[in-house]
This record gives structure tokens, C-alpha cells and sequence, in this order.
């Protein structure tokens, strides 16, 4: 048999010997199996102590720790393919079952508690890894917390039994653990008394009071108050008390959904697939019960996903809530069973939510995690109808609301309806953006919501009292102007004070001296508050800084309650009807005007505290799942005053942010954790901003960061980075001289990555400024040369410079050179595997673009198809519509002019929905192409000349000239003269011969045509 102590130092005994483990990761993954009673996964161990290492490595020394730890024990490791466990009896779990046990002896508990003061893991740490010591020091929390349980509930059984002073000695335990429970000091106070010291009884809540002071900023609450003047003046009862649970009463019923008949027909008539409704209105007026009743009435399956003010910097938060809620349906096995959805689309779900299945390993990409989440919405759709509700949309971060933009825009074929509900936005908001974007593509109706009429208003009091509803309506009418929420909180307070009974009884004459404007109702609310236990207002100061929503732990834990006081807390505040309960020990806000009366009554000091508290409940509540919650605890310890603290959850945040391609989100967090880490991080950090806001196209913002990480940089390397990443962020600047300058000061002494890099970026540089290709060749030849030459095993990088070299001979007219480059750059990628997919697909496109240039169609047509079903194989979706325009371009060399359409069409149409710019004024140009070839010439003028001042204003200087060469026969010989000049002074700049002979050829075209009409 196997016993393991963990309390105190660690101790392992196998058959009544003491045996120990030699090595300390041997230990530490021993601790960690002894720790869990249920299995956990090789997953889950491996991130935690061999986070820094390739997976297969990982693995490797997973499978050695686990032989050396069966070397010594011989039994109780249970090992698969998948899980681990440990079987052994461990002293914390014994633990753990005696204190939730229903039924348990004194002596029993009391055996199981360790005496003194005792750590988890005593004495153990490993300290170059940081995931272990962050689940040590929460697991050293949670089991201080479990001590504390065992030593109240041992107090208890104590004080039931008339053993006043161990029962103390037990309260002194938890008050060693946390003095701030101040239910737990009036218990020691009390029994203090009772056992007949009242001096110290005394001097206890002198402690006390001198703590919450210090600690919290808070007074003792009335009911330390009282018993402590009970004490004085030795008026103390001697019977102990046991406190009673209040339980809620739902007394007030739901009122009827009335006056908003407009609204439902309006919503029923215009919502349709493809196009938002925006239920918009104030606080209060009844926005989301409306949109619940359409749904109710429509039918299907309806998903909700809720945006929280306090949680509007967490990436696809909604989105998230809604999917859970989606998979935690009794039906969603057999549903699940009938989406034909691939496994790539799976994984990639598998970012949001692990549950669905586990995340993909390769860097995350934006447009592919929108398109799976899209592709599972529309395949749910298919089996069902779907209702998605988007609720307070004014809160919902910046990714959620591009992912539902792209919902809308791929959802019109399939039943699938969409609302939200939002508060008026700000002008320069992220919901204001998206609002315009959708208006100008007729994808959004916008239903304002306004107050009650007075008929509505009438129904609700025959709803309450048909004897007297005219003048409870009246009332009701002039107090609250038909505010939703405002009625109810007039009709509580009618009820408590006795004007308004169940049966329906109204005191008229009272009713009628109460005049009550609607800028008053606060008070009533109040009023409300006023009414509250200290306990219960703790316990409400704390949730209002935790959310709209929130856990019982937490709020437990941060207003320093035991959880006997903080559940008659909870229990009071729902009679009040503050707060209703939700499912899994969550409970929420009855309203955000709730919330704002709260929030304004708390002082900066104790709301500072309160924060601190908040963050360090969350990380014992969620040790195992601590990713999830990073960026919650990041706020918190901010706004409590812990920037330091808060700077290792805001870059754990961040990289989870990172993780969905969350970019924008990523970087707010990348920034908060610059207020907190270590001076010798900050460049390492700066450069992990501009990273993230590069990704989201936030070029400008990206350089600013790469310079401020250049000059922080304390480190050589630290600066080299930040130079080759400034240098990448001013390309898409169209900043070419200053890339040019950055990288041609590089030290020769780098290392051949860095070398390489700053060659290719120097090329690429050169190839889109167009004045050089010959010199953007060379530095490209220079880049290749040191990948090879020094073997750098990149096989993406080398297959990248090739596609480059690639690219520069195609713009200067070598087609049999630039299909050489890309043949090779598709050898190399093919070799890499899915680290160089971008290049496996790109290859064979641009290959099949250059063949058809050269006349092989056939082949041209071969290699577009391989590389869309490699683009469609790895939800390679953002490449997608450069592959849909070689293949419009393919089907109209073979005379399919209906397939090109549709193909650029499609195109078009993903890349207006991804962003990419260039691609929109390279496939409106095709568009012109298809117009052309069906005769519809003033058509084709249309799009290539809109196509034309896109790609001038993108510096797009190739397509540019393309473009002019395309439109020139179609316009008057003037018109057409100044293009090809045009034209010509761009291709000649760049040395493009293809283009300046196709010039040359429409040049002569014209002079015979006008030779032909003289």
C-alpha cells in the first residue's frame, strides 16, 4: 500500500517504508497524480512541466519520468495512452472527503487535521518551471482553504457537543488561515465569552476592528458591533445560536409580455438570414426580454451568447458562452453525430473551446477560426433552425464583433436568424464601425425599442389588480413613463410598503400621496439596499466588481466570508430579488441599473481591496483551468494595485488571446503587462505588441512598438529582434527606404537566420518599391545562399525566398525562371510538411498562374486544382481567393466564361470579407475581363477603371499597369494613349518585359487602326 503526505514536508511510504523519488521532476509529477483523485491527462502533464519543449521531446521524457517513478514503487501508477493516475491512500484527499462528508466524527476530522502550521508541499518547488510553481502556489491556496473548512466544521461539531474551548482552539486555526472571516471572529468572540474569558473576547474585536481597517477599509459590521457591546455590558446570551439559511421567495411572479406587439411583428417580418437585427434602446426598456419572445415564438434551436462590461477585452467571450451552453445540451451527442463537419474544422473549434475536440498545433489564423465557427452555425442550421442571440452587444470585443460581421455575410442560404441587443453606441466604438459596414451592405435593420404606451401599461396592472387597474395604472404611468424596469421596481416598493397586496388589493389614497418621478427610482433601489445585512451588502460589493454574472467562490472568498455566512448572504439577496440564481453555483445581476447603484456606493479604498481579493479567489477557484480566467485576474490585481502581479496573467492573457488570433485583444493585454514586468522584460514584451498589432493590421502602431523595443533592449539579440520585426512592419507602410536602411545595418556578426532574414526583407523591399528588381533579385540569391550554406533547418523560409525569386522574375518578364523558383519552392514546402503550408499553396497557385501565361492550360488547370484542394484540406481559407482567381482566370482560357464568373465571384466576395485589398482590385479586374468577353463593354470599363483607382491607391504598381494595359482598348485613342504611357513608365521603371511588350503590341495596334481610318 501506498501513503502520501503532503501536508508539511512531503513524505511517500510504500509498505510501511519510507521510499523517496531522486529526481526532483520525478517528485513533482508524483505530487501532482497524488494531488488529483480522478485522472488527468498526458496532455495536461506535459504542458505543465515541459512546457518550453517539442512535443515529441516531451514525450520522451514524460515516458523516462514515469519508468523512474515505477522503478521505485513497482504498483499504484495507472498509466494508458491518454490518462495517468495514482492509486494511494494521500492525506489531502482524506481530507477533502471528511470535510464534505455529511456525517462525520470529531475525533475522525480531528486525526486528519494537521496540527501547527503546515504548508502544502513544504520545502518543495521547482523553480525553472514556471506552470509548476504557478499550480503549486494555487494548490498551496486551495488547500489553505480546505484546512480552513476542516477546522470551522470541527468547531462546529465542538460546539454542538458543549466543548467550548476546543472549539475555540478550532476557530483559532481558521483565524490563522484568514483573520478577515469576520462571521469566524464573532464566533471566537462569542465563545470566548462562554468560556468565560471576556477580556479576551474584547481584545479580539480590537484586532479585528485594527485589521479591517487596515486590511479592507471597512468598520466592523452591526452584528460584530452588537455582540461586542453584548460582551461589555455582560448581556450576552449563553445559548448559543445557530444561524438559519434564508430561503428565496418568489412572490412577485413575471409580469405579462404586453406592449411590444409592433416590435415582435416588425422583428417577425424582418429578420432573415444574412442580415442583423439590432434591437436598440436604453437600459431597462425591455430589449432582451423582446428578443426572448421572438425566439420563444419562432422556435428552433436558440443560442445565446451575452457580452460583460468587465470582460470586453476577452476574445470571443460571447461566442464561447454560447457554444458551451450549445454542448451542454441533453440532445448535443446525437445532434453532434449528424453535422458533417471535417476534423480540420474540429481542432480549429478546438481553440475556443477544448471540449469539442483538442486545438490544432500550428500558428493561429483569424479567417480560418470565423470560417469553423461559421461552418459549424450553417451545418447546425441545415438539421435545424438557429436563433442566435448576441446580448448587450455594446460590450462584445472587437473579434466578436468581426466574426459575427463574416456570420452574416456567409450565412443568407440556411435558416439561421441573428439579433442583438445593444445600448446606443459610441460614434467611434468597434459596434459603430460594424453597424456602418452593414448598413452599407443593406445586412442590418435596426429596431429601436421605445417605453410602454399607456395600454400596455394598463394590461400589466390588470395583470396585478383587475379590481383597481385603472388608477394602479395611472400611477404606475406618471412614476415611471412606461420604463419596464422602473415599473417593477414602483410595484416592489408598492408591495413593501403595504400598498399593493397578492390578492390585488391596492390602498388608493396612499398610492395616490406618493408621487414618484422616474429620476427618484434609484432611491428606491436603495432603499432596497438599505434594508441588507452587512454580510449580504459585502457580498454585493464584491460581485459588482466581478460582473454582471458571477461565482459563488469568488464572491465568497473576496467579501472574506465562510461560506455558511456567504451562502446566507446569497440567500438574502435573492429574496430581495438583487439577484437571481443561474445553473453551476452562478448567479446574476437582475439589472445593469442594480449594478450602477452599487457600484457608485462603494468607496476607492475598499473597491482597490476588493479587487486584490477578487483576483486571488479566482486563482485558487481555478488553478487547473487559471489560461481560462488570466485576463479577469490581470484586471483585477490592476485595479487593485498590483501591476506586477497582474503583469504575468496579463501575458498569460495575451497568449491566449494570441492562441485564437485574437490579435487586438492580444495586444491591450501585451500593454497592461508593460505596466507591471521587470525593466530586463520590457523589450521582449514590447516586441510581442507589435507583433499582435501587426497581425491585426495595425502597421503603424506595430513600428512604434518594434522602436520602443529597440531602445529598452538590454540585450543584443533583444535588439536585433526588434530591428528585423520594425523593418517587417514598415513594409506594409510602403515605407521601403527606411526597411532598406534598417536591415543594411545589420551587424555581420548575427547569426544566419538573422542575416538571411534581413537579406529577404531587404529584396522584398526592393521588389514592391518596383525601382530595382535586378538588386531585389541579388539581395533574395544573398538570402537563399546563407540558408543553405549554413544549413538553417527553416524549410518554410527557404521555400518563402524561393516564391520570392519567384515573384521578381515573373514582374521582370522571365517566365521560365520565375516557374523554376516556384517549382522548387514547392519541392522545399512539400519537404517541410505543415509548417510551410502557406508555401505549398502559394506555389502551386502562382505556378499554374505563369504556365497559363505561357500557354499550358491543361497543366495550369491541374495545378490550381491541387492547390484548392490544399487550401480547402488545411482551412487554408485566407489564401483562398488568390487560388479562385487563377482558377476564374483558367476557366476563361477554356472558354468557360460561366465557371470563370462564378469563380471570381466567389473570390471577391471572400476577399471583401477577409480584407485583403489587393486581391479586391485584382479580382474586380478579372471581373472586367468576364464583362469584356461577353460583349458588355461599357461594363468592363466599370470595373477595370474602379479596379485601377484601387490598385493606385494600394501602390500596387504591377497590377496597376495590367490594369491600364487591359483598359486602353476600350477608350478613346487619347485616353487610351496617356494609359499606356502610364503603363510603360512603370514596367520600364521595373525592367518588366512582358508587360512593356504587350504595350508595344497594343501601341502599334492603335497606329494601324489609325493608318486603317486615314
Amino acid at each position: 500500500m501506498i501513503t502520501v503526505c503532503l501536508l508539511g514536508s512531503p513524505r511517500i511510504v510504500v509498505n510501511d517504508q519510507p521510499i523517496s523519488l531522486p529526481r526532483r521532476r520525478s517528485r513533482a509529477l508524483f505530487y501532482y497524480l497524488a494531488t488529483h483523485t480522478r485522472p488527468v491527462s498526458r496532455e495536461q502533464v506535459l504542458s505543465l512541466l515541459w512546457p518550453d519543449h517539442e512535443r515529441g521531446a516531451a514525450q520522451q521524457m514524460l515516458r523516462s519520468t514515469l519508468y523512474d517513478i515505477r522503478r521505485v514503487l513497482r504498483e499504484g501508477l495507472v498509466t494508458d495512452e491518454e490518462w495517468l493516475a495514482l492509486e494511494a491512500v494521500v492525506d489531502v484527499r482524506h481530507l477533502q472527503t471528511l470535510v464534505a462528508a455529511a456525517q462525520v466524527d470529531a475525533a475522525m476530522l480531528l486525526n486528519a487535521l494537521p496540527t501547527g502550521d503546515v504548508e502544502f508541499l513544504a520545502g518543495f518547488a521547482l523553480p525553472d518551471c514556471e506552470p509548476f510553481q504557478l499550480w503549486l502556489e494555487a494548490e498551496r491556496e486551495r488547500t489553505r482553504a480546505l484546512l480552513a473548512r476542516g477546522w470551522l466544521r470541527l468547531a462546529r461539531l465542538y460546539e454542538q457537543q458543549g466543548d467550548m474551548v476546543p472549539a475555540l482552539a478550532a476557530l483559532d486555526q481558521v483565524l490563522k488561515i484568514d483573520p478577515l472571516q469576520e462571521d469566524v471572529q464573532r464566533d471566537a468572540m462569542r465563545l470566548a465569552y462562554l468560556s468565560g474569558d471576556r477580556v479576551g473576547a474584547i481584545r479580539r474585536f480590537e484586532r479585528l476592528r485594527d485589521l479591517l481597517d487596515q486590511e479592507l477599509g471597512v468598520p466592523p459590521m452591526r452584528e460584530t458591533q452588537a455582540l461586542y457591546d453584548a460582551v461589555i455590558t455582560d448581556s450576552l446570551a449563553t445559548s448559543p445560536t445557530i444561524p438559519m439559511r434564508l430561503r428565496p421567495s418568489l412572490t412577485n411572479g413575471s409580469f405579462p409580455f404586453t406592449g411590444r406587439e409592433l416590435e415582435l411583428a416588425t422583428l417577425h417580418s424582418e429578420a432573415r438570414p444574412g442580415r442583423l437585427v439590432l434591437i436598440e434602446g436604453v437600459p431597462g426598456i425591455g430589449k432582451t426580454r423582446l428578443a426572448e419572445e421572438f425566439f420563444t415564438r419562432r422556435g428552433g434551436l436558440v443560442m445565446i451568447g451575452a457580452a460583460r462590461e468587465l470582460e470586453q477585452h476577452l476574445p470571443y467571450l460571447p461566442i464561447r458562452n454560447a457554444l458551451h451552453d450549445l454542448i451542454s445540451r441533453p440532445d448535443w451527442p446525437l445532434l453532434r453525430s449528424q453535422l458533417q463537419l471535417a476534423p480540420i474544422w474540429w481542432h480549429e473549434l478546438g481553440r475556443l473551446l477544448p471540449d469539442l475536440a483538442p486545438p490544432p498545433a500550428g500558428f493561429p489564423d483569424e479567417a480560418r477560426l470565423w470560417e469553423a465557427v461559421t461552418r459549424l452555425l450553417l451545418e447546425l442550421a441545415r438539421h435545424t433552425p438557429v436563433r442566435f442571440l448576441f446580448d448587450d452587444l455594446q460590450w462584445a470585443d472587437v473579434s466578436t464583433l468581426g466574426l459575427l460581421g463574416y456570420l452574416l455575410r456567409r450565412s443568407a442560404d440556411v435558416d439561421l436568424l441573428v439579433v442583438s441587443t445593444s445600448c446606443p453606441p459610441e460614434p467611434r466604438s468597434a459596434l459603430a464601425s460594424l453597424i456602418r459596414s452593414l448598413v452599407r451592405e443593406e445586412r442590418l435593420f435596426r429596431l429601436p425599442i421605445n417605453r410602454l404606451d399607456q395600454t400596455a401599461v394598463l394590461v400589466i396592472a390588470r395583470h396585478l389588480s383587475e379590481p383597481f387597474a385603472h388608477p394602479l395604472a395611472d400611477w404606475l404611468e406618471q412614476s415611471a413613463e412606461g420604463n419596464p424596469y422602473i415599473i417593477v421596481e414602483l410595484i416592489r416598493h408598492a408591495r413593501t410598503a403595504g400598498w399593493l397586496t397578492d390578492n390585488g388589493m391596492v390602498n388608493i389614497s396612499t398610492l395616490s400621496a406618493q408621487p414618484i418621478v422616474p429620476q427618484t427610482v434609484s432611491n428606491l433601489i436603495e432603499t432596497r439596499l438599505s434594508r441588507l445585512s452587512e454580510a449580504a451588502r459585502r457580498v454585493l460589493d464584491a460581485a459588482v466588481l466581478v460582473g454582471r454574472e458571477f461565482e459563488f467562490g469568488v464572491v465568497a472568498r473576496a467579501a472574506a466570508l465562510s461560506d455558511d455566512a456567504a451562502l446566507a448572504a446569497l440567500d438574502e439577496l435573492l429574496v430581495a430579488r438583487l439577484i437571481v440564481p443561474l445553473a453551476d453555483g452562478r448567479y446574476r445581476f437582475e439589472h445593469s441599473l442594480t449594478m450602477e447603484i452599487v457600484r457608485r456606493d462603494g468607496g476607492g479604498l475598499r473597491r482597490q481591496m476588493l479587487h486584490r481579493r477578487i483576483g486571488e479567489a479566482l486563482e485558487v477557484l481555478y488553478r487547473e483551468q487559471i489560461d481560462d480566467v488570466a485576463g479577469q485576474i490581470a484586471l483585477h490585481f490592476t485595479k487593485g494595485g498590483w501591476r506586477e502581479r497582474a503583469a504575468g496573467y496579463a501575458l498569460r492573457a495575451a497568449e491566449r488571446a494570441a492562441s485564437v488570433a485574437a490579435w487586438s485583444e492580444a495586444a491591450e493585454f501585451y500593454h497592461q503587462a508593460l505596466m507591471g514586468v521587470p525593466v530586463n522584460q520590457r523589450a521582449a514584451v514590447l516586441i510581442k505588441l507589435g507583433d499582435a498589432r501587426l497581425q491585426s493590421g495595425a502597421a503603424a502602431a506595430a513600428a512604434e512598438a518594434f522602436r520602443d523595443a529597440m531602445a529598452a533592449a538590454q540585450m543584443p539579440n533583444d535588439a536585433l529582434v526588434a530591428r528585423l520585426a520594425l523593418a517587417r512592419a514598415l513594409i506594409p507602410q510602403g515605407r521601403y527606404a527606411e526597411v532598406i536602411e534598417l536591415v543594411s545595418q545589420l551587424d555581420s556578426a548575427a547569426d544566419p537566420s538573422a542575416q538571411a532574414t534581413a537579406l529577404f526583407l531587404w529584396g522584398t523591399a526592393l521588389s514592391l518599391e518596383g525601382a530595382d528588381l535586378a538588386a531585389a533579385a541579388m539581395r533574395l540569391f544573398q538570402a537563399e545562399q546563407i540558408l543553405r550554406t549554413h544549413a538553417v533547418t527553416d524549410g518554410a523560409a527557404l521555400a518563402h525566398v524561393n516564391f520570392e525569386l519567384g515573384n521578381v522574375a515573373a514582374q521582370q518578364g522571365d517566365l521560365d525562371t520565375a516557374i523554376a523558383r516556384y517549382e522548387q519552392a514547392c519541392r522545399i514546402a512539400d519537404e517541410a510538411g505543415t509548417q510551410a503550408m502557406t508555401w505549398r499553396i502559394l506555389s502551386r497557385n502562382n505556378q499554374a498562374y505563369h504556365r497559363l501565361l505561357r500557354g499550358e492550360i491543361e497543366m495550369a488547370a491541374a495545378m490550381i486544382t491541387e492547390a484548392l484542394a490544399l487550401a480547402e484540406e488545411w482551412g487554408a481559407l485566407s489564401l483562398q481567393p488568390y487560388l479562385l482567381s487563377t482558377a476564374g482566370e483558367v476557366a476563361l482560357a477554356q472558354d468557360d466564361v460561366t465557371t470563370a464568373a462564378a469563380r471570381f465571384q466567389q473570390g471577391l466576395t471572400l476577399a471583401t470579407q477577409l480584407g485583403i485589398p489587393e486581391r479586391i482590385a485584382g479580382i474586380t479586374a478579372n471581373l472586367g475581363l468576364v464583362a469584356l468577353r461577353r460583349g458588355e463593354t461599357t461594363c468592363a470599363v466599370h470595373y477595370l477603371s474602379s479596379a485601377l483607382a484601387q490598385a493606385d491607391t494600394l501602390g500596387a504598381r504591377h497590377l496597376a499597369a495590367q490594369i491600364r494595359i487591359w483598359l486602353a482598348p476600350l477608350l478613346p485613342a487619347g485616353e487610351a494613349r496617356t494609359l499606356l504611357a502610364e503603363a510603360h513608365e512603370i514596367a520600364e521603371i521595373g525592367g518588366r518585359r512582358l508587360l512593356l511588350a504587350e504595350i508595344e503590341r497594343l501601341r502599334s495596334a492603335f497606329t494601324d487602326r489609325e493608318i486603317a481610318i486615314r
